[in-house]
């Protein structure tokens, strides 16, 4: 899933190229995903951190894990919507 609102910056300028990063919307912070190669599977770890967000409906379910950057990526974007949606209503 792609959302042409939200762009992608390096968590912190020394890390490696494409291995840590946070999603940015309106000038925000909502996101964040790591490359986690000191864990066996190597999985790309990815989490909602939008403040606007916090404590509301579902927000017990913003982190997991998933075998590609692309895939960690999508599923921080589809999560980030579905707890958006959840405030709406």
């Amino acid at each position: 899933m792609t959302d042409p609102n939200i762009s992608w910056q390096r968590t912190f300028p020394d890390s490696q190229r494409g291995t840590d990063g946070v999603a940015v919307f309106e000038g925000r912070i909502i996101g964040r995903i790591m490359h986690m190669t000191n864990l066996p599977r190597d999985p790309w770890m990815w989490s909602v951190t939008d403040p606007e967000l916090a404590g509301r409906p579902g927000w017990a379910d913003t982190n997991g894990e998933m075998p590609s950057r692309r895939q960690a990526m999508a599923r921080l974007i589809e999560r980030w919507h579905e707890l958006r949606a959840f405030r709406r209503a």
